[in-house]
C-alpha cells in the first residue's frame, strides 16, 4: 500500500477542495485483485477525486485490505454491509454516495493507466457535448498476460441521439465504455444500473440519448478475465438473472424481454424531440427482428421452469 500512503499527504492538501472525480469501487469477496485496482487508482495523474468503495458482505479479506487503504488516505470512504445485497444495488450505491461532478465505476479486478482519469477530464472539460469518456480495453488473463481482443467499431459521435442510441443496443461490443469517466448528473437522471443481466447496455444506450461518447484511442483500461468473473460462473444472462437478486430470487426471469422494455423506457425518459424519440422507436423494430432468437430462449427457460415440478413429481412415482 505504498502508493496509497505516500499520497495520503496529497489528500490532505486538499480535504477543503470539493474532489470534481468520484470513483467508485463496488466489491464482494475481491481479495485477490483488490489491491491490484486500487493501487492503479491512487498512481492516477489526477488526483482530485474521492474514492467510495461499497462491500457487498465480503467473507475473504476483502474487509481488512479497504480498511488498511482508508486509514491511510482521507479521500476514501469505506462502507461495508453485513450481507450481500446482489450486484445491482452495490453498483447503484456507489454512484448514491458520490459527490463529484464526473464519475467513473472501477471494478476490483480491474486496472487502469496512470493517466486515464486526467484525459478523460481533459475531454469532458473541453467538450460540453460529451457524456462519456472512455478508452481502448485490453483484457487480461489470471495472471495478468495481455491478451488483445478486437472490439468492433461504434458510431457513439453521431451528431444525432437516434444514431448514438442505434450503435450502443448493438450485442456486439463488449460494454467497456461504461468504465469511463461520465458526467456525474447525466448518469443520475437514468437507473443508474438496473436489476437485470447485462443492464450495463441499457446505461450505455440510454446515456447516448443525452450526448456523444468520446473514445481515447489508447489502451489505458486492463480488464481481467478469470474464472470468478460472474460471466464466467453464470454463462446465460438467465442464469445470472438469480445472481442479481441475491435477497429474493425471481422465480421466473425474462432478461431480453426486461432489456426490450428498459431501452423503451429510456427512450420515454430521456428529453427528446418528437422525431428523434420516434426514430429511436423504429430502431427498436430492427433490435426485435435481430434479437428474435434471445427472445425465444426466454420463453424456452419460462417452459422449461415450469416443467420441472411435473418433472420432479413424475420421478417419484
Amino acid at each position: 500500500m505504498g502508493t496509497c500512503i505516500m499520497n495520503s499527504e496529497v489528500a490532505e492538501a486538499n480535504t477543503e477542495v470539493r474532489p470534481r472525480v468520484s470513483i467508485g469501487v463496488p466489491v464482494y469477496n475481491g481479495e485477490r485483485y483488490l489491491a491490484q485496482a486500487l493501487e492503479s487508482i491512487f498512481a492516477q495523474t489526477y488526483q482530485n477525486f474521492e474514492l467510495i468503495i461499497s462491500d457487498n458482505g465480503s467473507s475473504d479479506g476483502t474487509e481488512a485490505i479497504c480498511r488498511g487503504y482508508a486509514a491511510a488516505d482521507s479521500r476514501i470512504r469505506y462502507y461495508r454491509h453485513d450481507k450481500t445485497r446482489g450486484v445491482t444495488w452495490n453498483f447503484r450505491q456507489v454512484v448514491l454516495r458520490s459527490t463529484g461532478e464526473y464519475f467513473m465505476w472501477v471494478a476490483a479486478d480491474d486496472r487502469l493507466a496512470p493517466d486515464y482519469v486526467e484525459r478523460c477530464v481533459e475531454v469532458l472539460d473541453r467538450q460540453s457535448q460529451v457524456v462519456l469518456c472512455y478508452c481502448r480495453s485490453v483484457d487480461m488473463d489470471e495472471d495478468g498476460t495481455l491478451l488483445r481482443r478486437e472490439e468492433p467499431e461504434l458510431n457513439t459521435e453521431a451528431s444525432q441521439p437516434h444514431q448514438r442510441f442505434r450503435e450502443l443496443i448493438r450485442m456486439d461490443h463488449n460494454c467497456a465504455a461504461l468504465f469511463g469517466l461520465i458526467r456525474a448528473s447525466i448518469l443520475k437522471l437514468t437507473p443508474i444500473h438496473g436489476d437485470f443481466a447485462d443492464s450495463d447496455r441499457s446505461v450505455l444506450a440510454e446515456l447516448a440519448l443525452y450526448g456523444k461518447y468520446y473514445q481515447i484511442p489508447d489502451d489505458l483500461f486492463f480488464h481481467h478475465d478469470h474464472a470468478q468473473r460472474v460471466t464466467r460462473q453464470f454463462p446465460s444472462r438467465q442464469q445470472r438473472m438469480f445472481k442479481l437478486h441475491a435477497e429474493r430470487p425471481p422465480r421466473f426471469v425474462l432478461p431480453h424481454f426486461r432489456q426490450f422494455w428498459e431501452y423503451l423506457a429510456s427512450i420515454q425518459r430521456a428529453p427528446l424531440p418528437w422525431g428523434e424519440r420516434l426514430r429511436c422507436y423504429l430502431h427498436m423494430l430492427g433490435w426485435i427482428r435481430d434479437n428474435s432468437p434471445r427472445l425465444w430462449s426466454d420463453l424456452r427457460f419460462i417452459a422449461w421452469q415450469l416443467l420441472q415440478p411435473l418433472r420432479r413429481d413424475n420421478s417419484s412415482d
